[in-house]
């Protein structure tokens, strides 16, 4: 691979109340719902920093590891060089973090008074600073914390996607390697992925708190946990789904993390070149799907697992990455009658006929040519006549040729 050597970079010393207020710009911008921004609320975003990208892992330091740097803040002890990536979409210049997520969620959750200093090493004896809140502080040591500044190393928005894989990947060789699908969503920025992102966590956040019988639902169907979550699992399975549901089944791919993969790198260049405008439309199809699962989730508990079809088992998996790609085509391909009493059995009919319901079959459940091959060609499912589905006619011709050019594998 032959990688550009002209990287261009600066590194500006940024002060902690410039920091917290970039910050604050980049969870502004994280919550606007809007696709298309004025100039005027292009500039309220100017700078921001974006502090949790997709593809960091879940912030989970503890108190002592995060009062150890605002003590070495307020000791003027050199805390590690923090990397920012320039990014820019439809005229709004942001910049997210490559190396040093822990480290300025620590500053800004102090700034925030989200924790209280404890455990303290060289300042365990100052009674000023025990088990305080910034609030709590002094004005002195208020504006001590917030004139102190931080080392930057800033990127300019790289042309090549892979001259940023290969340094994430050397600023972070200390650290556990990066499953590949993290790997793409370090590299593979959009505003999709975005979304799935803010999805997955507003939806967890709102389930723990009690506050949403929809979201208490859709975590559970989704079998959204902190440990699938923090490892990408669900990213990576709702970016399948996207695929399949905004473009249809991709009989290219090898198997499902494939697709997860390149569908991200699609929306990343899209996005980059500020061609990304479909994505209410994703949106929209993403919401009429979860309404087509609920109903499902009616009278199947985990309706992405084999227990759709198959019937209850302790031994399945909550969710099946192979069912919820054949429930997505299903989806894809057919207008469905959601108050249809006769919906479940005509799913379990469709997936019975898919490589999931063959006993004999041992090669991969999310290769999308294998599935569309039993599905069209094999058993023939799209020319069977339904009382909760009806065919949309629109499996295309090139899909056709491929098929009747290969058996399942």
């Amino acid at each position: 691979m032959e990688l550009p050597v002209n990287v261009k970079f600066t590194r500006p010393l940024i002060s902690v109340q410039d920091m917290v207020n970039f910050i604050d710009k980049g969870e502004k911008f994280l919550k606007s719902a809007k696709e298309e921004l004025t100039d005027e609320e292009q500039f309220e975003f100017l700078q921001g920093i974006i502090l949790s990208p997709d593809y960091q892992r879940e912030y989970r330091s503890k108190s002592k590891e995060e009062s150890s740097i605002i003590e070495s803040i307020i000791l003027d002890i050199p805390i590690p060089e923090v990397f920012l990536v320039r990014s820019s979409n439809n005229g709004i210049q942001l910049r997210h973090v490559m190396d040093g997520q822990h480290r300025l969620t620590a500053i800004y959750r102090f700034v925030k008074d989200k924790f209280a200093l404890t455990e303290l090493e060289l300042l365990k004896e100052k009674e000023e600073y025990k088990n305080k809140k910034f609030s709590q502080l002094s004005k002195e040591a208020k504006i001590k914390i917030l004139g102190s500044h931080l080392s930057v190393l800033e990127f300019e928005a790289f042309e090549n996607d892979d001259m940023e894989i290969e340094l994430f990947k050397r600023y972070n060789r200390n650290t556990k390697p990066l499953e590949k699908h993290e790997m793409s969503m370090a590299t593979f920025y959009s505003n999709t992925s975005l979304y799935i992102t803010n999805f997955l966590n507003i939806n967890m956040e709102n389930a723990e708190n009690n506050q949403d019988e929809f979201a208490k639902k859709i975590i559970k169907i989704y079998n959204v946990t902190s440990d699938r979550k923090n490892k990408q699992k669900n990213h990576q399975e709702l970016c399948i789904l996207f695929s399949i549901l905004n473009k249809g089944p991709n009989v290219y791919y090898k198997d499902g993390i494939e697709i997860a993969n390149k569908y991200l790198e699609e929306q990343s260049k899209l996005y980059k070149a500020g061609l990304e405008n479909g994505l209410q439309s994703i949106k929209n199809e993403f919401n009429k799907f979860n309404m087509f699962m609920l109903t499902l989730a009616e009278q199947v508990e985990y309706p992405f697992s084999t227990a759709l079809f198959k019937g209850a088992d302790r031994r399945s998996t909550k969710f099946h990455t192979g069912v919820s790609m054949v429930l997505a085509t299903i989806f894809y391909y057919f207008e469905i009658d959601l108050n249809n009493s006769d919906l479940l059995e005509e799913i379990k009919y469709i997936i019975q006929n898919s490589p999931l319901g063959d006993e004999t079959y041992n090669a991969s459940s999310t290769n999308m040519r294998n599935v569309m091959t039993y599905l069209y060609k094999k058993n023939n499912v799209f020319g069977r006549m339904y009382k909760s589905l009806k065919y949309k006619g629109n499996v295309s011709q090139e899909i056709v040729d491929v098929l009747n050019k290969s058996d399942p594998a």
